[in-house]
C-alpha cells in the first residue's frame, strides 16, 4: 500500500488536483460575477436580466476605452514601421554609394596626376616616354622603383626619369621590358645641381629618406637660404641643364667644421608617384651646360 502524506484540511488546495482547467474557468467566472454584484450593492431579489446588464455596463467602459485607444494608435503604429523600413532603404543606398565613390577616387586621383604629367609634358624639348611604376623600394640603403618599359621601348641605361614636380632619377639598368630606376634619394646617387637664384654649383645626395636630399659641400660662408630652389646644373653631360630638383629646407652654419649643414625636399612625390616620364637621351655635340634648360624658363625662388 502506498503511503500517502496527511494534509490538513486548511493546507489542502481550493481545486482538486484532478479538476479540468473548463471547470476552474466556470467557477472563477461565478465567483467574479458574485463579487461584481456584492461590490455594486445588488440587493437579493434583483432581476438576474437587469444585474447581468449593470454587469456588461460596468465591463464594457474600460474595453470600448481600451479598443478606442488601440484603434488611435494603430495608425501611428503603422506608420512608424512605415518610417523604420524607409530608413533601412535609405541606409543601404547610403552604403551603396559611398562604396561607389570610394572605388572612385582612386581614378579622381589618377586624373590629377595625369594632367600633371600633361602640363609638363608640355614644356618638354626632348624626346619621352610615359611609363607606369610597377613596384618601388624605399629601403634607407636602396631605393629604387621597377617601370614597365625597357630596352624594346628604347630606353637605356642613364635616361633620366621625372614625374609633373621635379627630377625623381635615373634608369639604372634596362631589361627588355622593364627596368629599375634609382631615386635621387637613394644614398649612393649624388646629382650636380645649382642654386637657381645665386647660380652656385653643388652636389646633391641621397639621405636614404625619400622627403630629404643633402647638400654636403656648401662652405660656411656660403649664401643660401631657406626656400631656394635647386636645378639640375648639367655639368657631366648626365642630366640636361634645367630639370627642377629640390627646395632647401635646412641650413645651419658650424663655424668649427668646414661646411655647413643643409638639406632639401625633393619636389617630386617618390613615394606617391603611379605614372612617370623617361626622357630618352638624345646625342649631344655640345657641353652640357650650354643646352637650352630643358623645363623651360627656370623660377628663381620656389614656394610651395
Amino acid at each position: 500500500m502506498r503511503f500517502r502524506p496527511f494534509r490538513r484540511r486548511s493546507e489542502r488546495s481550493l481545486f482538486h488536483h484532478q479538476s479540468y482547467p473548463e471547470v476552474r474557468f466556470a467557477i472563477t467566472v461565478v465567483v467574479s460575477l458574485a463579487l461584481l454584484i456584492l461590490r455594486h450593492g445588488a440587493p437579493l431579489g434583483l432581476p438576474l436580466a437587469q444585474v447581468a446588464a449593470e454587469t456588461g455596463a460596468a465591463i464594457e467602459r474600460p474595453v470600448s476605452d481600451a479598443i478606442s485607444f488601440l484603434e488611435s494608435i494603430g495608425p501611428a503604429l503603422a506608420t512608424r514601421a512605415h518610417l523604420i523600413r524607409t530608413n533601412q532603404t535609405l541606409k543601404r543606398e547610403i552604403l551603396r554609394l559611398r562604396a561607389g565613390l570610394a572605388a572612385e577616387k582612386p581614378l579622381v586621383f589618377q586624373n590629377h596626376r595625369l594632367k600633371a604629367l600633361l602640363g609638363r609634358i608640355r614644356s618638354i624639348h626632348q624626346q619621352f616616354r610615359l611609363v607606369r611604376v610597377l613596384r618601388i623600394d624605399l629601403d634607407p640603403y636602396r631605393q629604387e622603383v621597377v617601370i614597365d618599359a625597357g630596352q624594346k621601348a628604347g630606353l637605356a641605361s642613364g635616361d633620366a626619369v621625372i614625374d609633373a614636380n621635379g627630377l625623381v632619377g635615373q634608369v639604372g639598368t634596362a631589361s627588355a621590358h622593364v627596368s629599375r630606376v634609382l631615386l635621387i634619394t637613394d644614398p649612393s646617387e649624388m646629382v650636380p645641381v645649382e642654386v637657381a637664384a645665386t647660380g652656385l654649383l653643388t652636389f646633391s645626395i641621397g639621405s636614404g629618406i625619400p622627403t630629404r636630399l643633402r647638400l654636403p659641400y656648401l662652405p660656411n660662408d656660403t649664401r643660401v637660404r631657406v626656400g631656394q630652389l635647386l636645378i639640375t646644373s648639367g655639368l657631366g653631360g648626365h642630366y640636361a641643364y634645367g630639370f627642377p630638383v629640390a627646395v632647401i629646407t635646412h641650413v645651419t652654419l658650424r663655424p668649427n667644421r668646414s661646411f655647413a649643414r643643409v638639406y632639401a625636399r625633393p619636389l617630386a612625390a617618390i613615394s606617391e608617384d603611379r605614372e612617370l616620364l623617361v626622357l630618352i637621351r638624345q646625342p649631344s655635340h655640345g657641353p652640357a651646360f650650354l643646352r637650352k634648360p630643358a623645363f623651360g624658363p627656370i623660377h628663381k625662388e620656389h614656394r610651395r
